[in-house]
């Protein structure tokens, strides 16, 4: 399952406004460079055969199958904190570490 929150689907909404329509949101893990060590974010997407969806609002809310088994339960957040602002991604469980991704580098053999 997928949580909004009402300030976060308001200012997303907001925020694609411009948009001729507005797009599907795919929750996804992305890594963060070497190590494995990942974070969720959002992106535009459209969903696929292997994608969980749901609706809140006029947005379409997306993640794969597999990942929200991983993840349990997500929540979609906006907020603002000394001043910086953004969008939060919590899970209900710890997010599994994926394969690092050093394309190419030497860092963590010097």
């Amino acid at each position: 399952m997928i949580h909004i929150t009402p300030l976060a689907l308001t200012t997303l909404t907001g925020f694609l406004s411009r948009q001729n329509s507005i797009p599907s949101i795919r929750v996804c893990q992305t890594t963060a460079g070497c190590g494995g060590e990942g974070f969720l974010a959002l992106t535009v997407d459209r969903a696929g055969d292997s994608d969980f969806t749901t609706t809140a609002g006029d947005l379409t809310l997306v993640i794969s199958k597999d990942l929200l088994e991983a993840t349990g339960e997500v929540t979609i957040d906006y907020k603002t904190v000394s001043g910086d602002s953004g969008f939060i991604v919590e899970t209900q469980k710890i997010l599994p570490v994926q394969e690092p991704d050093c394309a190419g580098c030497t860092g963590c053999f010097e």
